[in-house]
This record gives structure tokens, C-alpha cells and sequence, in this order.
């Protein structure tokens, strides 16, 4: 099972590789459109530039023909003149020829040029730039520009495409970037590819069967129309960002600068190592950090843990690490210190009202205040206190009583056998006096019916003690129901245990439903179980303890249950000893009757007088053991301290 500091650095470490990754997600990505920006950005600032580069280049050719077309040798009528001017300046501009057309298009060289572009544009006053085309001469690849010469006639000369396309050369964008030109008509004019020149690509034709150069296709129709943008491109396999914009002329010709994608990237792949790098850095140091904050943060919870532990094994005596601050967790632990100290002080508090009452001491009282759910547990206390003190009282008073009684049945005992003894005299006299005889019968009568008013006066008091038992008996029945009721009362804080786990179970499935951000507070509900399940164990540990005094109640009971027994045979005992005063009480009346008949019956009264004798030695034997059994309980009770002293002694003395 995993540490609750351990689950608590994972999860810092998670949450801050997750916000890592994020934020460096972020950033890239951020980084990625500001570089795709900017090189948008610098897409059309190159390819403005380029604009008027490639403008100016255009213009000096257009200023070049129209410069040689207002020669005025070419308004003389000499042809001879007029062509060796011609190529005299072709040669000194590098051009492969210069000719004239008149007003029709028609040229001694080349036939009638009328349709050409250049011518009509020229006829109208403006020098023009055609698009690159296969010599009329040859299969050179040349570009024919064409002027204004007056009179409706126009000048043009062709140039050599490899000598117009070096204002290109110039252009260097990158390692792989370059600058292209698109004519009106949607064909490349002027790449650094010369095929790319020499065979055209209609691509708006061609995306009709190619959806691929759809791309390409947009771009041309984009910078045909006259727009000045950005688009991106995939060119022979590679997607590239090309900025391009319109430039100045009657051609109307656009530019278009390309840069591959990776070029642009390249930049922004050195953004994302440094980011990366940091990121890695950050993680780094969080590692650390996490180690020392989960190792502060668990720490108190550690020791509060092994606090608990403790206490489930009845610990009470060693004190909680206390935390400084006011979070959570220092409330934890200064909350479990104020709960042991409670516990503490309940625990020595019923100990020591236990070990009172084991020490036959009832006068003891419970002095600490029991708060909550442990209120009932001092008034059980209380309870029992005051049930067994009146018990027993109870008992003592009923003690003495037993014991006075035993005293007197004691005395008629003994006075029983003297009148035995003076009978016996008396028949051994008998003949000398009948008188004396039926005195002393008379007298003996007399003391038979008060020895009988004496035996039921202490049957009477036997059969008070032994209901006075029956109560004592009751009382510890009393006590020992206070007892299961302070059991009852332990189950109620082993139920609140049980339902602090159950709600603790509860914040864990409510913890896993929340995922990984209840993680941290999943943790602190398995910890929160652990403590209500050794919070159980403890208040077990404390039934124990209230059952053990429900034991030494229990046996009380029996040593009350065997008194009862005792004053049960007393009972029985005077009950005998009043059939036995009663049998004499028989006897003399009938020797009051055979005085008469003395003569006959001197070996009856003799008899009579062994009878007597014989009962009279029981009753004093009976006594003795009323007295013995009466006494045993007075010293049973004298070991008891109760409430205004100990009665049995207190009325002995």
C-alpha cells in the first residue's frame, strides 16, 4: 500500500508534468502561429519588395526600346540607315535583334505581327512586355518587348529569355526559397526553372482532372485578378508559403515569392528545444520541491497515525505531537490530543470508582465532568453508588435485628434447660413432696409459653432480615442493569465508529468518482476510516474494563444470593425450635394433668424430663448457630463503607 506521501508526490508531480506539458503544449502553439505569422508577414514584405525590384528592371527594358524606338533616324526614309541602327543597338543592349512594323503589323522580317500583344499595346502609345515565346528566328526561348516608333509604327526586338530571366539571379530567399512571375493569363513568365517557363501548366484547366494542384490553382487565379495575399501551396511534394502581389505595368504581370514550409520551421524548431528545456528544468525542480512539501505536509499525519495506533492498544498516557498553525491538519492533531486527554481523564475517572467500590469503599463519587454521549456514564455511576449504599444499609439493619433475635432465642434456651435440670430434681423428690412437684410443673408451663412468644418474636425478625435480603438482592439486580446500560452506551460510541467509517467510505467513492483531482482528498478519507476503526478498537477496550465491573457486581450478587440461603435456614432453624418449645409447652400441661396420677407416671415425667432436656440442648444449638450465621453478616458488612458510616458496627457499639 502506497504512502500517503508518496500518493501526495505522484500527484504533484502529475499535475505539474500535466501543467508542463500544457503549458508547453501552449507555448509551441502559440509560437507556432506567431512564426507562421511573421512569415506571412515577411511573405508579402518580400514579395513587395521584389515588386518593386522586378518593376524597376522591367521599366529600364521598356524605357530602353522606347528610348531607341524615338531615335530619329528611324523617321528618315533611309532603310539602309534605319537597320544598321537597328542592329547597332541591339547589339549595345544585348538584344538578338531590333525591327520595325508599320501601322498594319507588317515587318520585313517576320510578317504581319498585328495580333501580337506587344504591337497593340505599342500602337497605343504604351512599351509592353510579352511573354516569353520560341523565337521567330529559332527555338531560343525569348521575350519580345515592343515600343512606339511614330507614325503608328512600332518598334520591338527580342531578347534571349536566359538574359531577361538574370534580374532573377539576384533573388535569393533562403537556401530553397526563390521569386517567380505570373503572366495575366495564368502562366509562369519567369522561374528559376527554365522548363517550368518553356512548358506552361494551365492549372485552372488542370485541377479539372488533378485535385491536387487545387492549392496552386487558387494561387494563380489569386494573383491574376489582381490581389495581394499569402497562400500555401504543395509543390512537387512539398507545401511551401508563397506571398504574392501585382506589379505595375501594362503586362499586368504578379510576382510571387515561395519559401518551403520546413525553411520557416526551422526557427520555430529551435522555440520549441528551448521550451522543451525549460520545460524539463521546471519538472526537474518541481521533483524536489514535491519531496520537501510531501514530506512537511505528511509528516503530522504520520505522527498522528501512529498516535491512534497507540491508542487502539489502550495507550492513553503518551501525549500528540502538536502542530503549529490553523489548517486543517494542525485542527487534526489538536483535536485527537483534546480527545485522548478526554478519554484519559474518563477512563482513570471510572478506574478509580471501580477500584473504590473493589475496595468495599461506597462512599467514593465520580469528580469529572463527562460531556456528550458520556454523560449517561456518570449518572449510571451515580446510580450504582446510591443503589448499593442503600442495599447495603439495608443489610446491616437487618443484621443487628437477626443478631438481637438469636440473643434472646439464646436466653430461653438456657432457661429451658435449668427448668430441665429443676425438673430432674424434682423427681427425684417427687415422693417426698407433690406440692413442690406441681409448682415446679406449673413453672415450667409458664416458662414453655413465654420461650414460644420469644421463638416467634425471632421468627418474626428472621423473616424481616431474609425479605430485607430479597431486597438487597433486587438492588444488585438493579446495579447490574445499570451496568449493561453503561454498556449500551459503549456500544453507542462503537455505533458512532461504525458510522464515521461508513461516511469515510463514502468520501472515498465520492473521491474515486472525482478522478485524479480527489486523489488528495481520497487519501485523507482512508486515513479518516482508519481512525474511526481504532477508535472502535478503543472504545472495546473500554467495554472490557465496564465488564469486568459488571463481573465483580456479579459476584456480589452471589455472596448476597448465599446470605439469603443462610437466613433461609435460620428461618428454618426457629421454625424447629418453636416446634420443639411447642412439644414442652405439650408436655407440661400434661404433667400438670398426671399430678393425680403421680404414682403411675414417675417413669412418664421421667421420660418426660430426658425430653425436655434433649430440647432444650437443641434449641441452645440452634441458637448458637442463628448467632454464628448472624454475626458472619455483621462482618461481611463491616467490610463496607457506605454513606454515614458502617450501621452494623455503628449499632454494635
Amino acid at each position: 500500500m502506497k504512502s500517503l506521501k508518496t500518493k501526495l508526490h505522484l500527484f504533484i508531480m502529475i499535475l505539474v508534468l500535466f501543467t508542463n506539458i500544457m503549458a508547453t503544449g501552449i507555448t509551441c502553439w502559440l509560437s507556432y502561429l506567431n512564426s507562421m505569422t511573421q512569415a506571412e508577414q515577411t511573405s508579402s514584405y518580400l514579395a513587395e519588395s521584389y515588386k518593386q525590384y522586378l518593376g524597376s528592371k522591367l521599366d529600364e527594358y521598356r524605357r530602353e526600346v522606347e528610348k531607341i524606338a524615338k531615335a530619329s533616324v528611324l523617321s528618315s526614309a533611309d532603310a539602309a540607315a534605319q537597320q544598321q541602327y537597328l542592329k547597332e543597338q541591339a547589339g549595345l543592349e544585348g538584344f538578338a535583334y531590333f525591327a520595325l512594323a508599320d501601322s498594319q503589323g507588317n515587318t520585313q522580317q517576320d510578317g504581319n505581327v498585328s495580333q501580337e500583344k506587344w504591337f497593340q499595346s505599342a500602337k497605343g502609345g504604351a512599351a509592353y512586355i510579352a511573354d516569353p515565346v520560341k523565337s521567330r528566328r529559332g527555338d531560343d526561348l525569348t521575350v519580345t518587348i515592343g515600343a512606339p516608333a511614330g507614325g503608328g509604327r512600332v518598334m520591338y526586338g527580342e531578347i534571349t529569355y536566359d538574359a531577361f530571366a538574370k534580374m532573377l539571379d539576384s533573388i535569393k530567399i533562403g537556401s530553397e526559397g526563390y521569386a517567380f512571375v505570373i503572366s495575366q493569363d495564368g502562366k509562369t513568365v519567369l522561374h528559376p526553372t527554365k522548363d517550368t517557363v518553356a512548358k506552361p501548366v494551365n492549372y485552372a484547366e488542370k485541377v479539372k482532372t488533378d485535385p491536387s494542384v487545387a492549392p496552386v490553382a487558387e494561387l494563380y487565379q489569386r494573383a491574376t485578378s489582381g490581389e495581394t495575399g499569402v497562400q500555401y501551396t504543395l509543390y512537387q511534394g512539398q507545401r511551401r508559403q508563397v506571398g504574392f502581389t501585382q506589379i505595375s505595368g501594362p503586362e499586368k504581370w504578379a510576382i510571387a515569392v515561395s519559401r518551403p514550409i520546413s525553411q520557416i520551421m526551422q526557427d520555430l524548431y529551435r522555440t520549441l528545444l528551448i521550451n522543451v528545456g525549460i520545460a524539463v528544468l521546471l519538472q526537474l525542480i518541481t521533483l524536489v520541491a514535491s519531496l520537501l512539501f510531501a514530506a512537511k505536509m505528511t509528516k503530522p499525519i504520520e505522527e498522528a497515525t501512529e498516535r491512534i495506533e497507540l491508542l487502539a492498544q489502550g495507550d492513553l498516557q503518551t501525549d500528540v505531537p502538536q502542530v503549529k498553525g490553523r489548517d486543517e491538519i494542525a485542527r487534526l492533531s489538536s483535536a485527537l490530543g483534546h480527545t485522548v486527554q478526554q478519554l484519559r481523564l474518563y477512563i482513570q475517572d471510572i478506574s478509580h470508582v471501580l477500584d473504590e467500590v473493589s475496595r468495599n469503599n461506597l462512599v467514593t463519587e465520580s469528580n469529572v465532568e463527562y460531556r456528550g454521549d458520556f454523560a449517561p456514564i456518570r449518572e449510571s455511576l451515580t446510580r450504582i453508588l446510591n443503589s448499593l449504599n442503600e442495599t447495603f444499609e439495608g443489610i446491616s439493619q437487618a443484621a443487628y435485628q437477626v443478631n438481637a433475635g438469636a440473643e434472646e432465642m439464646a436466653l430461653g434456651a438456657q432457661n429451658l434447660a435449668q427448668n430441665s435440670a429443676e425438673q430432674a430434681s424434682t423427681v427425684e423428690t417427687l415422693n417426698s413432696s407433690l406440692q413442690n412437684v406441681s409448682e415446679h410443673v406449673k413453672n415450667n408451663a409458664s416458662h414453655a409459653t413465654s420461650v414460644e412468644g420469644l421463638s416467634n418474636e425471632t421468627i418474626r425478625f428472621v423473616q424481616q432480615g431474609n425479605e430485607q435480603m430479597n431486597q438487597m438482592l433486587q438492588s444488585m439486580r438493579d446495579i447490574d442493569h445499570a451496568a449493561n446500560e453503561i454498556l449500551n452506551i459503549i456500544k453507542v460510541i462503537d455505533d458512532i465508529a461504525a458510522q464515521t467509517n461508513i461516511l469515510a467510505l463514502n468520501a472515498a467513492v465520492e473521491a474515486a468518482r472525482a478522478g485524479s483531482a480527489g486523489k488528495g482528498f481520497a487519501v485523507v478519507a482512508d486515513e479518516v476510516r482508519s481512525l474511526a476503526s481504532k477508535s472502535a478498537q478503543a472504545t472495546t477496550t473500554t467495554s472490557d474494563l465496564i465488564q469486568r465491573a459488571i463481573d465483580s457486581v456479579k459476584k456480589g450478587m452471589v455472596i448476597a444470593d448465599q446470605t439469603a440461603k443462610s437466613l433461609d435456614q435460620i428461618v428454618e432453624k426457629s421454625g424447629q425450635v418453636n416446634e420443639l418449645i411447642n412439644r414442652i409447652a405439650e408436655a407440661s400441661n400434661e404433667q400438670a394433668k398426671a399430678i393425680t396420677e403421680l404414682d403411675n407416671g414417675m417413669l412418664q415425667i421421667s421420660s418426660v424430663t430426658q425430653t425436655n432436656s434433649a430440647t432444650a440442648e437443641e434449641s441452645a444449638a440452634a441458637s448458637e448457630e442463628l448467632s454464628s450465621q448472624s454475626e458472619m453478616l455483621k462482618e461481611l458488612m463491616k467490610r463496607f463503607q457506605i454513606r454515614g458510616g458502617n450501621v452494623a458496627k455503628d449499632d454494635e457499639e
